[in-house]
């Protein structure tokens, strides 16, 4: 079973470290990529009245994190952001089901009516999960992210609340 609850400070030493492995914060904005993550950092994040981070757990246990950023009440729209901390449960669908939950909670007990996200072009698994999900590809902007060094397109995706 997955679920999502907010995220506290119990657990943003976990986070950190989740968001301090390479292979996790390359896909991420630059603020998050390739660093030494802080439970601080996360602590600022979670304190941040336009984020809302959430805990996912599978069968109880933490298993990565999902996100809202840049929420905007007015225009009703957000960004949304995950990651799998648990890298045993990758192709399991958790992260996908928790995103699912993540929508469902920014659309009928926020009131949003659109949600964002984008990904670099070189990133399929978080590809998957989007698609999985119900977003559509919304645009690109080119050559906007740096992944590895290498400079790629930065794919946007959306999802409306079709109310």
């Amino acid at each position: 079973m997955i679920i999502i609850e907010d995220l506290i400070s119990d657990h943003f030493e976990l986070i950190a470290g989740w968001l301090s492995r390479p292979d996790t914060n390359r896909w991420l904005t630059s603020e998050w990529r390739n660093r030494k993550v802080s439970s601080s950092m996360i602590a600022i994040a979670v304190r941040n009245k336009k984020n809302r981070l959430f805990l996912v757990k599978s069968d109880e246990m933490p298993s990565g994190l999902v996100g809202l950023s840049d929420i905007d009440l007015d225009d009703k729209t957000s960004m949304i952001w995950y990651f799998l901390g648990n890298l045993e449960l990758s192709c399991k669908g958790v992260i996908s089901e928790a995103v699912r939950k993540l929508v469902s909670l920014a659309f009928h007990d926020m009131g949003l009516l659109s949600v964002y996200a984008w990904i670099m072009e070189n990133n399929i698994a978080s590809e998957k999960v989007l698609y999985k999900v119900g977003f559509s590809k919304a645009g690109c902007i080119r050559l906007a992210t740096n992944s590895s060094g290498i400079q790629v397109n930065r794919i946007y995706f959306d999802l409306i609340n079709k109310l």
